[in-house]
């Protein structure tokens, strides 16, 4: 029989105030937000799609080629069509635009504020006014720099903005494209000669081992939530990360060297080694047929057809 006062009614409480998430909980769900996508390229590689077929080397050639010309271009609307053209190939390649959108979205707003947001004032691209921030007179200095009589926004370094983050989303989406149909391994291969060998190596050691140094911090978050009983405050959190900084460096290069021994000892020679074979046929005379078109139209759409276009 239960007692009586495990039936009893509790007396309503304030609702618990929600307690911030720590510094370390956020790095963390960041870190496996991180794997999760990287597991989801691998899968997007392995779809039985168009882009998937290609020999790496090919794709990687082209997106290259394709990602100069973006940088050659001067007007919107060409630049629109080779990013266009990227998006339409990975939705060719069963990858939803979706897909492709949420991994180059990210990037936008630190672009925007740090390189496209000073040259769109008069400042950094003097033209013609379109809105007036400041007024600051004839004559108006900070020290020894002289200030222009206003600052504002003009249309010529709005438009300024607008090309060099356009420039930046297409050669992002170009990218994507590339890493979303191109296992990892497969792209290191496509990458590697002489005079890359030693970047290739770098990439593949990182790529292979900060999923190790992730493991290695959940574990060493997880140890400490297992022995803390009551909340601790935020300069011990701050010197528990400051620590663990100093122990996890000590730990990457002990195992840098591990690691380096054991790769030595079983006969690594630094060549990335893939189970695919490169071959150039029929798919890959089209795909680089089809990115020679692209190119081609806009950078006679950019020099002849919009030289005269006023922005």
């Amino acid at each position: 029989m239960l007692p009586s006062w495990v039936a009893e009614a509790a007396p309503p409480g304030a609702a618990p105030k929600r307690r911030r998430s720590p510094f370390v909980a956020k790095m963390l769900e960041q870190s496996a937000r991180f794997v999760q996508e990287a597991v989801f390229a691998e899968r997007t590689a392995r779809r039985q799609g168009f882009l998937q077929g290609l020999d790496a080397r090919t794709k990687l050639v082209s997106v290259l080629a394709l990602v100069v010309v973006a940088a050659f271009l001067h007007h919107l609307p060409s630049l629109w069509l080779v990013g266009a053209f990227a998006v339409a190939a990975a939705a060719f390649s069963q990858i939803r635009v979706g897909e492709i959108f949420n991994r180059a979205w990210w990037f936008l707003p630190g672009v925007f504020v740090l390189v496209a947001a000073p040259a769109a004032f008069n400042v950094i691209t003097p033209g013609d006014t379109l809105v007036s921030l400041l007024r600051f007179g004839d004559g108006a200095r900070i020290g020894p720099i002289d200030l222009p009589t206003e600052f504002s926004v003009t249309r010529q370094g709005l438009a300024s903005a607008g090309l060099v983050v356009t420039r930046i989303v297409v050669g992002v989406l170009l990218a994507v494209a590339l890493t979303l149909t191109t296992q990892w391994q497969d792209l290191l291969k496509a990458a590697h000669t002489s005079a890359t060998a030693p970047f290739v190596l770098v990439l593949a050691m990182t790529y292979r081992y900060v999923f190790v140094l992730l493991r290695i911090v959940e574990e060493m978050h997880l140890a400490r939530q297992a022995r803390t009983i009551s909340p601790v405050s935020p300069a011990a959190e701050r010197r528990w990360i400051g620590s663990r900084i100093g122990a996890l460096f000590l730990r990457s290069r002990g195992l840098t060297e591990r690691v380096y021994a054991a790769m030595l000892a079983r006969g690594y020679t630094g060549d990335p080694r893939a189970l695919t074979s490169f071959t150039f046929g029929r798919r890959e005379a089209v795909w680089g047929l089809a990115c020679a078109l692209v190119a081609a139209a806009a950078l006679v759409g950019d020099r002849a057809l919009l030289a005269e276009l006023r922005w």
